[in-house]
């Protein structure tokens, strides 16, 4: 038994599975005992659908409710799928199924999935569970470490293809976009993307040089240096090779420290301590 595509519910993505006994005709109904499998009684809809030709399951009949009796055997390997207890519906599971749908270009599926993780409450194990479906959306390269995805892998290489993707295709990289680039390249990427690597490191070099310009009020805040700073000091290569721009910055910070250890910021036009300017600024 199972539910058409767009029931709503919490189990509506659950097959039950089993057979039909002691079938009664009384007049024009008919009267049956459903007889769970005791090791298979629970497949998931999505591996059934993934094979309805196999199982004589036309596309219009995943949309609708009826009973429909199919001439052929359900595959051994599917059968083999099914739990005896129905699968928890977490959010971990959900995500996984929804990640998997996106790669596969299943839209409506996705969609039914996103709308069944709403009804999760925030959470940082749904931020998590949700990371591979932000990485195939815009590939991001700080994400690919908490994924535990390994520099000179395949999923390595495959990461550095999308990420190269994105820069190459230009829309919405962040505004610190050369940053993350020149630190994913230098841990990830291979000879092929030297070229693409001094760019990057090139962009840095020229935001570090604007950011060490300007004096009184024309100054950059301490917050848009520290964390200019902050981001230097995540990659060896980028402290190797911007070294000059990072000494020019450092010398404009320990000159604004005051003398309470801490760095201003400007609210309203009156400066006062910052927490976070000085959190930045802090080596």
């Amino acid at each position: 038994m199972m539910y058409e595509v767009g029931a709503g519910g919490p189990h509506a993505r659950v097959v039950r599975h089993g057979r039909i006994r002691n079938i009664v005709r009384r007049g024009h109904e008919l009267a049956f005992t459903f007889e769970p499998d005791p090791e298979h009684a629970f497949l998931d809809r999505s591996a059934v659908l993934r094979i309805a030709d196999r199982l004589g399951i036309q596309q219009f009949e995943q949309h609708r409710t009826h009973w429909a009796i199919k001439d052929g055997d359900i595959p051994a390997e599917l059968i083999a799928t099914g739990t005896a207890e129905r699968a928890q519906r977490t959010v971990a599971v959900v995500a996984a199924e929804y990640v998997e749908a996106r790669r596969e270009g299943r839209r409506r599926e996705a969609a039914e999935l996103a709308e069944e993780l709403e009804d999760f409450p925030p959470s940082l194990e749904k931020a998590l569970s949700l990371v591979p479906a932000r990485i195939l959306q815009q590939p991001t390269p700080e994400l690919y470490p908490i994924l535990g995805i390994e520099p000179r892998t395949p999923e390595g290489r495959n990461a550095v293809v999308a990420v190269v993707a994105r820069d190459h295709n230009g829309q919405d990289l962040p505004a610190d976009w050369s940053y993350s680039l020149a630190w994913f390249l230098d841990l990830y990427g291979s000879a092929t993307e030297a070229g693409r690597l001094d760019g990057a490191l090139a962009e840095c070099a020229t935001h570090m040089i604007a950011l060490g310009t300007g004096e009184g009020e024309a100054a950059a805040p301490v917050e848009d240096i520290g964390y200019a700073l902050w981001r230097c000091s995540r990659s060896p290569k980028l402290i190797g090779d911007l070294r000059r721009e990072i000494a020019v910055l450092t010398d404009r910070l320990v000159r604004r420290q005051e003398g309470g250890g801490y760095w201003n910021e400007t609210r309203e036009g009156v400066p006062r301590p910052g927490l976070r300017a000085t959190a930045l600024a802090t080596p």
